[in-house]
């Protein structure tokens, strides 16, 4: 009985010019956790999320959503410290105070029923590997602009600040003001934003 010889695995990967996954370098990643962000809107979420496979699929970029979303924001940063992005919160209605007057009795009233609201939807969320520098200068953003509106106070949070920064960009790329290209690059490909003057 003839046995088949046995060929020896190879250590070569499955995907070629690509290390697997167990193999890969992950200090980058362990070094830049995912930032979460509250109430970014699902379409920024998808506009990005388009960007990003049109990018790999046209130009083998590797870097995937997390890189779009670095220059997206690097460009917003940008145009935020020209003063060209305004992160003036929209108005919300003033708050009104109930009192009471007592006058003779012109019909009756009845005490309505109180339904329950419906349960409030949670605030869409968005998670982003970004260098330290950038969530930085977010904190930065939400301080310079509430002392900006003082003595009125308003509220800014991160998730509303980083939404106003994509859509600049956003806008911006769908103008032809700005632009994504990919780099080749030994250690690790990925996505460099670039102004149009």
């Amino acid at each position: 009985m003839n046995q088949l010889p046995t060929l020896p695995l190879s250590d070569s990967p499955r995907r070629p010019g690509r290390k697997p996954a167990n193999r890969r370098n992950r200090t980058w990643e362990q070094q830049h956790p995912p930032v979460t962000f509250v109430g970014v809107p699902l379409e920024i979420r998808e506009a990005i999320c388009n960007l990003s496979a049109h990018y790999r699929e046209q130009y083998g970029m590797v870097g995937g959503v997390d890189a779009v979303a670095r220059e997206l924001l690097r460009y917003g940063l940008k145009e935020y410290a020209e003063g060209k992005v305004d992160m003036r919160p929209a108005r919300t209605q003033p708050r009104s105070e109930l009192r009471g007057d007592s006058h003779s009795v012109l019909s009756r009233q009845s005490i309505p029923v109180h339904k329950p609201a419906p349960k409030k939807e949670k605030q869409p969320r968005a998670s982003y590997r970004l260098p330290a520098g950038q969530v930085e200068k977010i904190g930065t953003i939400i301080q310079l602009e509430e002392d900006k509106a003082a003595p009125r106070v308003i509220q800014l949070t991160r998730g509303q600040v980083v939404t106003r920064l994509f859509i600049h960009a956003l806008e911006s790329y769908e103008d032809g003001r700005f632009s994504l290209y990919t780099t080749i690059e030994n250690v690790n490909a990925g996505l460099r934003g670039e102004a149009a003057e």
